[in-house]
Order: structure tokens, then C-alpha cells, then sequence
């Protein structure tokens, strides 16, 4: 089984040029990420992370029709697809191809956001989840439950 992992890209970049879409640089959030694609690993997930995969955390030139075209891609060629939207756009657009693909959907969102109404009403369309995690560790935890319970 394969997870595509969708979190915030541009948000978290540095400023970024028509040739280059920003680096990632923010330990703290490389790690967040990395924290994620390392639970679906340990629960036997083929993952793309679509920031280290195609973007190579910044440091690979890539065209932007490229970009929606590969995400898309490997986005139908999941089963999964694992979601920290927080206020990405990117990441919102990625759930509607879920959607639409059939895919399974967890939404990741700290308890101290706020849900989006879309994101909670997203499970009268699809079969999706939203994760409602304290911190790192809580999130590790209840996301390998969840992919553990994914696989049976």
C-alpha cells in the first residue's frame, strides 16, 4: 500500500522565484514531516512526501505544470492520502483529487486549530478521517493506530 503525505510547501519556504518554488529550511518542520512519513513506514506504507520527493526540500528546479502533474500522478497511483492542511491551498487541492480518486483521507489538525467545515463534511463524500492531535508524540500515536487499522 502506498500514503501520499500533503502538508503546506509554499507557506513554509523561503521566498521563492518563477525557476525555484523556495527551500524548506525549518528543521522543526522537515522533522514534523519526516515524524509522519517515518509511522507510515514502520506500518509497511510505500510513502511520497511530495516536499523531499519531487521538491528535494527546495532544491530542485522544477517547472509548476510539473509539479501538479507528478503530485497528481502519485496521488491516483495511492491508497492513502494523509493530509496536514493547516491553511494550504496546495493541500486543500490535493484532498479534492483524493476526493474525486476514491482514496482513503486522514486529515491531521492540531487541537488547537479549528476545523474547517469542508474539511469535517468532507466524510459525507469520501472516506475520510480527521486526526485531532495534542502534540508530536499524541499524533504519532494515533496515526499509527489508525494506518495500523487501515492495513487489516
Amino acid at each position: 500500500m502506498k500514503a501520499y503525505i500533503a502538508a503546506p510547501y509554499t507557506s513554509k519556504s523561503s521566498t521563492q522565484s518563477s525557476a525555484h518554488h523556495g527551500e524548506i529550511t525549518d528543521i522543526s518542520y522537515i522533522n514534523f514531516l519526516d515524524s509522519i512519513e517515518s509511522v507510515a513506514r514502520e506500518q509497511g506504507f510505500q510513502t511520497f512526501l511530495p516536499h523531499r520527493d519531487l521538491h528535494k526540500w527546495g532544491t530542485a528546479n522544477i517547472d509548476e505544470h510539473e509539479v501538479g502533474k507528478k503530485s497528481m500522478i502519485e496521488l491516483q497511483s495511492s491508497d492513502l492520502l494523509i493530509a496536514y492542511p493547516e491553511q494550504s491551498v496546495g493541500v486543500n487541492i490535493e484532498l479534492g483529487w483524493a476526493s474525486a480518486f476514491k482514496k482513503k483521507i486522514l486529515i491531521l489538525i492540531n487541537e488547537k486549530e479549528r476545523i474547517s467545515v469542508m474539511h469535517s463534511g468532507l466524510s459525507g463524500v469520501a472516506n475520510s478521517k480527521i486526526i485531532k492531535f495534542k502534540d508530536i508524540m499524541d499524533l504519532r500515536t494515533k496515526l499509527r493506530e489508525e494506518l495500523d487499522g487501515i492495513k487489516q
